[in-house]
């Protein structure tokens, strides 16, 4: 019988903390703990580990360099916050109930365009979409955009289908505000997943969190997915307040013919984005989401 690996390269499945699970090279499972305090990983890294003494638990020593990292700016503390790593698919969720945040979901997307990934927005719980007229033409809107969009029930098991295959061999992560229905979904694509399923609050209208975790969940047709827990506000890490146009590509596109190149796109003359908000090649809303977003990011350095 050969003897157990002791040693290796591993993917993290699961991260609360300083603890969580990884695969080895050979597809087993570890409890693992991250040597020393600076060292941060997440879902999806790649790390170096070794067994401690008891022969159980891996100690995680070192990081592979990352494709690339999904971040969160967290209100009112300096620094960012990783959520996940080495992805390939960012999946944004929304639903017409709760009612949802447009802006977030904006956010959302802009961090996928900025760390370069693919992003995909599912609209799930499509039978309710009478609670939100306005739903179904903000879901058009990204389209006109270039993003793909699918409309989902989880519920009743409608799209499904479609979703298996926008994840088929993905790294993908599922994002959004809580309630959304992000746990139903992985339910329905992961036989054996049981997550439980949260409701949404009568009283506020808002999701209640029942992810607590990233978890890693391997995908029947090939893939891996990641849950995340909920949340009701989003702010992406971004690097300086020139890099939000490349978060959104309808005014990156515009921005070319801007007359300046370090164009702002809100007061300065002769700005193509402006222009294009004007004629309604941009839209109001999506403009004033990358205004607030902006105006964030300014005050964010100004800290």
């Amino acid at each position: 019988m050969p003897d157990r690996q002791t040693t290796g390269t591993g993917l993290v499945v699961a991260a609360h903390g300083r603890r969580g699970t990884l695969e080895t090279e050979s597809a087993d499972r570890l409890q693992y703990l991250v040597r020393g305090r600076r060292l941060k990983v997440v879902c999806g890294d790649h790390v170096k580990w070794e067994l401690d003494d008891t022969g159980k638990l891996a100690i995680v020593s070192g990081i592979k360099p990352r494709i690339n990292m999904l971040e969160r700016q967290p209100p009112g503390r300096t620094g960012t916050e990783l959520l996940a790593a080495n992805l390939s698919l960012l999946i944004v969720v929304c639903a017409p109930q709760p009612v949802t945040d447009w802006f977030i979901v904006d956010r959302y997307l802009c961090s996928g365009e900025i760390m370069g990934c693919r992003s995909l927005l599912i609209s799930n719980k499509s039978d309710l979409c009478e609670h939100d007229p306005d739903h179904d033409a903000k879901l058009r809107e990204y389209v006109r955009i270039g993003y793909e969009c699918l409309s989902v029930s989880a519920q009743k098991n409608q799209g499904i289908e479609a979703l298996r295959k926008a994840l088929h061999e993905q790294i993908g992560i599922f994002v959004g505000q809580s309630g959304v229905g992000k746990s139903s979904l992985i339910n329905r694509l992961v036989p054996d997943a049981n997550i439980v399923v949260g409701s949404v609050s009568t009283a506020t209208r808002e999701g209640k969190h029942t992810t607590t975790a990233s978890v890693m969940h391997d995908l029947p047709e090939g893939g891996r997915l990641i849950d995340t827990p909920g949340v009701r506000d989003f702010m992406p890490a971004v690097p300086e307040p020139q890099s939000v146009q490349a978060g959104f590509p309808e005014i990156l596109a515009a921005a070319g013919r801007c007359r300046f190149t370090d164009c702002h796109h809100l007061r300065e003359p002769d700005c193509a984005v402006k222009q294009a908000l004007q004629s309604g090649a941009i839209s109001k809303r999506r403009y004033e989401s990358y205004r607030r977003l902006l105006r964030a990011v300014n005050g964010q350095q100004g800290s």
